[in-house]
């Protein structure tokens, strides 16, 4: 499975989000999966790449034929500063943050928020107005990580409860609180 990752790439992150999220990515790289992600140095997007390939590594000898891949999708700027995850085994290259966030979702195939900022909250929101209005169907968990998420979905009550939202948000945004509970539904999921 294609496994979108958006994330915070900030630097000064609780070291609890940054274990999580390296747990997260050795899980993807053990089952094989492909980590399709903003593919840049820093904060949890780091996190998540080191963890990936940790995971890839503990196949050892026994590796299938079909291994998941590293795909980083980095903005011309971020190459430019010197910051894209230097081991990934596919880069696409793109022009902006906008064009990122289609990248990352068309070449998905379910899509996982972890803690994040302004730019994570705006890839998710991104995804799910899409699919209210029928351009994708695919389903993003956000990785709740100690409680992160609670105040969006607090949000996201208050907004449906005074009519602004169409349908049940709990169709698009599915909640995880720990690493049992992602695995499980990502392979829960059906393609």
């Amino acid at each position: 499975m294609k496994i979108g990752v958006f994330c915070s790439a900030n630097q000064n992150i609780q070291p609890s989000y940054i274990k999580a999220t390296e747990e997260f990515g050795r899980w993807m790289g053990m089952h094989n999966h492909t980590l399709v992600w903003g593919g840049c140095a820093l904060g949890l997007m780091n996190s998540i790449g080191v963890g990936f390939l940790e995971g890839r590594a503990l196949l050892g000898t026994s590796k299938p034929v079909t291994m998941g891949k590293l795909i980083g999708v980095v903005p011309d700027i971020i190459e430019e500063r010197g910051k894209t995850f230097q081991q990934t085994d596919c880069i696409i290259d793109c022009k902006n943050l906008s064009e990122r966030k289609d990248i990352i979702a068309a070449q998905s195939d379910i899509l996982v928020a972890l803690p994040g900022g302004i730019g994570t909250i705006d890839e998710i929101f991104t995804v799910a107005a899409a699919s209210t209005i029928g351009y994708s169907t695919k389903k993003i968990i956000l990785y709740d990580i100690e409680g992160f998420w609670i105040p969006l979905f607090a949000l996201m009550d208050h907004l449906e409860q005074q009519g602004m939202m169409r349908g049940n948000y709990r169709n698009k945004f599915l909640r995880a609180e720990n690493i049992e509970q992602i695995t499980k539904l990502i392979e829960t999921i059906k393609v």
